[in-house]
């Protein structure tokens, strides 16, 4: 192999490999729930449907409604940034997103802030492999990683998928979920702030 072709064979490599490393995390996306972002002094708190632009999340509730505040509305300051969800807008209800292009045997991560709002909520976070054909429930579903998280109303909990087993990819398309459990007061319309989630490959990695 001459010099130009050896060239160009490693940018080619070089170039495959940036494309595997940005697709590890590259399908998720507004995991600190920035987008849409309010218009200072107009809202405090918004619906938006899931199929807005920008908002990377997919909501289980019926009427497709996916809730945002802002930072310090009502007194909850984000944990990050100037938005948060609440995983119950009009329905209890599950926030997910379907992450695409991580190669077998990867080791997942995972980090996100979770509060309740009128006393102590619970939420589960899945971590599924949709299987070969790529679909939730489809018959070939794999639970990699489930577990429960219940905080107050007095503070964010932060939690990582670092110190836990290994989470290894298997290839296929995963669902990362949050899943409304149960919120202080009863009411399906209130409990569970969500901020600061990130999913992946590498995204604890201090670096």
């Amino acid at each position: 192999m001459d010099l130009k072709m050896k060239k160009k064979h490693s940018l080619t490599l070089l170039a495959l490999g940036l494309m595997l490393s940005l697709n590890a995390n590259a399908a998720f996306i507004n995991g600190s729930f920035e987008t849409p972002r309010f218009t200072p002094g107009t809202a405090d708190w918004t619906l938006y449907s899931d199929s807005t632009e920008g908002i990377g999340w997919k909501t289980t509730a019926t009427d497709h409604q996916i809730e945002l505040w802002s930072d310090n509305f009502q007194g909850v300051a984000a944990y990050d940034g100037a938005q948060f969800a609440e995983l119950n807008a009009n329905q209890v209800s599950t926030l997910y997103q379907d992450v695409a292009g991580i190669a077998a045997n990867s080791i997942l991560d995972f980090h996100f802030a979770h509060r309740g709002r009128l006393g102590a909520d619970t939420m589960q976070l899945d971590i599924v492999d949709l299987g070969a054909d790529n679909l939730f429930g489809g018959g070939d579903d794999t639970t990699l990683f489930s577990n429960q998280y219940s905080d107050d109303n007095t503070a964010w909990g932060f939690y990582t998928s670092d110190g836990l087993a290994p989470i290894v990819a298997l290839g296929n398309t995963l669902r990362f979920s949050y899943i409304s459990i149960a919120a202080a007061g009863g009411n399906p319309a209130v409990g569970n702030f969500i901020d600061a989630a990130d999913f992946g490959v590498g995204v604890n990695d201090p670096s």
